[in-house]
Formats: C-alpha cells, sequence, structure tokens
C-alpha cells in the first residue's frame, strides 16, 4: 500500500499546505528586491549632493549593498529629523552609518555587522574669544549646547534632561550660531564639522574644549520596519556580511578617507 493511502487525510492537508508555503517562499526569496528608497542628509565626506548627484562613501555603501541584492537604490535627500520621520512612517527604507538606541529599535531593523567601528572622538566646540571653560561634562549644565535635530550622540547626554540643547536643522547652522555667540557649545566629530568651516576660521575663531566623548561605537545600516524590505533583513545582513568579509565596505571607506 502507498504511503499516501496511510495517511490520515488531515495529515496530507497539512503537508500539502507546508509544502506550498515552502514553494512560495522560495520563489518570493528569488526574486530581486524592488527600489530600495534610502534617506539621506549631508554630511561630508559621508554624504553630499555635488552638481545634483548623491556622492560620498554612505552613497557608495548603498549602492554596493543594493547590487548585492540584485536592485538599486534610490536616495532622497532630508535633514536627519525628518529622514528619521520617513523612516518611522515607511516613507523610506534604509538610511547608512547609524548609531543603534533602544528608542530607534522600535521602528528601525539594524542589519548585522556595523558597516564599521567610529573610533575617533566626539568634540565639544567653542568660540577662541570665549571664556568658557569645558574640562568636564558637568561644566556642560550652565551653557546652551548646539545639537542636530534628530540626532543621538551618547546616551547620558541624550537622556540628561538638566542641559539646556539648541536643536538646529544641519550642521551649518551649528557653526553658524557658535560664531554668532547663540551657543556655546556644539559636539560632533571633527571630520564631519571641518568641511562646513573656513580654515581661517577654524584656526582662529573655534578651540576643541578638553573635555570629549571618547568611546567607540558601531555604525549600522538601518531598514525601517515599515518597508518592504523588513521580510528580507536575513538576506541582507547576509549580503552585507559578504560585502564586508570580502573588504568590499573597508575598500570604499579606504579610498574616501585618502
Amino acid at each position: 500500500m502507498r504511503l499516501a493511502q496511510k495517511l490520515p487525510l488531515k495529515v496530507l492537508a497539512t503537508l500539502h499546505c507546508c509544502l506550498l508555503f515552502l514553494i512560495i517562499s522560495i520563489k518570493a526569496s528569488s526574486q530581486p528586491l524592488p527600489l530600495i528608497t534610502v534617506a539621506m542628509y549631508i554630511e561630508p565626506p559621508f554624504s553630499d549632493i555635488v552638481d545634483g548627484v548623491f556622492v560620498g562613501e554612505n552613497i557608495e555603501i548603498a549602492n554596493l549593498l543594493a547590487k548585492k541584492m540584485a536592485t538599486k537604490a534610490k536616495f532622497i535627500y532630508c535633514p536627519p529629523a525628518r529622514c528619521f520621520a520617513f523612516l518611522q512612517n515607511g516613507q523610506a527604507d534604509m538610511m547608512i552609518a547609524i548609531r543603534k538606541t533602544q528608542s530607534r529599535e522600535k521602528f528601525l531593523h539594524y542589519l548585522e555587522p556595523p558597516i564599521k567601528i567610529q573610533h575617533l572622538p566626539l568634540q565639544f566646540y567653542i568660540r577662541s574669544d570665549s571664556n568658557i571653560v569645558l574640562d568636564k561634562y558637568q561644566d556642560l549644565l550652565p551653557l546652551k549646547v548646539g545639537v542636530l535635530r534628530g540626532a543621538s550622540y551618547f546616551d547620558k547626554f541624550d537622556h540628561d534632561t538638566q542641559l539646556t540643547k539648541v536643536p538646529l536643522i544641519n550642521y551649518q547652522q551649528l557653526v553658524d550660531m557658535l560664531l554668532k555667540g547663540r551657543i556655546d557649545t556644539f559636539l560632533e566629530r571633527e571630520e564631519t564639522i571641518m568641511p562646513w568651516v573656513d580654515q581661517d576660521v577654524y584656526k582662529t575663531k573655534i578651540n576643541l574644549a578638553k573635555f570629549v566623548y571618547d568611546k567607540t561605537v558601531g555604525s549600522y545600516i538601518v531598514v525601517s520596519r515599515k518597508s518592504p524590505l523588513r521580510d528580507n533583513i536575513t538576506q541582507l545582513s547576509a549580503a552585507l556580511k559578504s560585502l564586508s568579509d570580502s573588504g568590499d565596505i573597508q575598500a570604499i571607506t579606504n579610498k574616501i578617507r585618502n
């Protein structure tokens, strides 16, 4: 007697459904992903717009991952806070080089591994003609501290409600407001700020405070939990790991920095 004749009808029906689901899943996973919409704000040398074209390290990494997944990346410009809003409501699929926080994990998937480990310290900038002493964290308490709206720096600072934080929309505003005396300080990594300041101004009108935040932090590619890509997190992470293991991502980083 054949096996099918020995099995109860309910078991046969269950096996049929499981087989059908497996076939559909395999077929779906073999299909190329749709166009990936990547939210991107201006942060030279990582991301910039030159002659109407997005360029920079993060752009190349996004394009590389999209190519690995047999699709293409489309970039949309937005200030940082709006970029995160786009991800939160599903208007964008992805962002590149994002710090991991508990609040962001509520609406973002983080692809593993991180694309890099950031070793450069967060510097605090003050005007060279000011009398501000900023040698330790507590010295921030009486100051007006400029922050990039939507950005995350480090946990103690992010959650400190005693500090007076002035949210601004871009790096140029941070620099301008400091030079005009409307904020007392702001914090960022030096490689991010340098492109926004004339070098003579940087050398003569801006000082780096003694206090810095100098801990390494992972930089991740994130996917919106409302994006169609949420069903492909495993494949995306596998593709990212392959690109990382092969040295392709490091090659982009080395090329941009050199």
